[in-house]
């Protein structure tokens, strides 16, 4: 009988936690603001997951601005980790605009990121220019990168977004530009630049003459051919934009990295952040002519 009672007792408490667990839940995700409140008075843990999520982000990913209110007002943790994510980034989209702000006025972290998109990514994303102001007025970092090197404002230059892009570039958007290196490709390895090319590059390049494209255009006589001149080619109105030929420099500049240095290029590729493999590169590009343009 002991024994009985010793295994039964644990369970005559775990049990009511439990109950007052899913009771909040639930009240959370249906908007049941008396509800939350009967659950919390009873004892259920504010922050506590129910494998998922915590009760605020239940509310505040179904909309339901009062019950966010509450969470908040008893102690809820507004930058808690659940599976999905923090608070914030179930807070994204016009029509939740105010559930976002009431986030940020109580410290949410406008730089929350879930499976290596920001936040403000997300904004873009969905097309919501309000929440990419009130991000950006929070703090969040304009300059930011997914986890493949794309930044909110080669995202919203991708999706035509002309006002979100606007702004982002007006509240501290930094474009790098690499160093010069037109003085130091009469050094560089030419064989290397070839063995880069054919690692890197050729999947999507052909540089033979009359090869045809591939998903990009033939790199045959790319240094000093006009920029977005080859026939049948789709590009992007960032590239179509960028006026000239092809120079050392703006190659340089190009593949340090397209999205960055370009953003809205289609070439969403990290570049060639490395200086000497993208002066080896650029050295070896030069050379699929039949007559090679002078060195500097």
């Amino acid at each position: 009988m002991r024994r009985l009672l010793l295994f039964i007792a644990p369970l005559l408490v775990y049990f009511p936690i439990e109950l007052r667990a899913a009771a909040i839940h639930d009240a959370a995700k249906n908007g049941d603001v008396a509800a939350i409140a009967a659950a919390l008075d009873a004892g259920a843990g504010i922050d506590e997951s129910d494998g998922d999520a915590t009760p605020l982000y239940f509310a505040v990913m179904m909309g339901h601005i009062e019950a966010v209110k509450l969470l908040i007002e008893r102690g809820a943790d507004v930058n808690a980790q659940t599976t999905w994510g923090r608070p914030l980034m179930a807070a994204m989209g016009k029509r939740k605009i105010d559930l976002l702000k009431l986030l940020l006025e109580h410290h949410a972290n406008p730089n929350s990121d879930r499976d290596g998109e920001s936040a403000l990514h997300v904004a873009v994303i969905l097309g919501c220019l309000d929440c990419v102001k009130a991000l950006v007025e929070a703090g969040a970092d304009v300059n930011a990168k997914t986890n493949d090197g794309k930044t909110p404002l080669h995202l919203a230059k991708r999706k035509g977004q002309r006002e979100v892009a606007d702004y982002l570039m007006s509240h501290g958007v930094v474009l790098p530009t690499p160093a010069p290196i037109s003085m130091k490709l009469a050094s560089a390895d030419v064989e290397k630049g070839r063995t880069y090319f054919t690692r890197a590059c050729n999947r999507c390049h052909n540089a033979e003459p009359k090869a045809g494209t591939k998903a990009g255009p033939n790199l045959w006589g790319v240094v000093g051919r006009d920029k977005a001149s080859m026939a049948n080619m789709d590009y992007s109105d960032a590239l179509l934009s960028w006026e000239g030929v092809w120079t050392y420099e703006d190659l340089n500049r190009y593949l340090y990295g397209p999205m960055l240095t370009r953003p809205g290029v289609k070439m969403e590729m990290p570049g060639v952040p490395d200086e000497t493999e993208r002066v080896d590169l650029i050295a070896y590009l030069r050379t699929l002519s039949d007559k090679p343009i002078p060195l500097p």
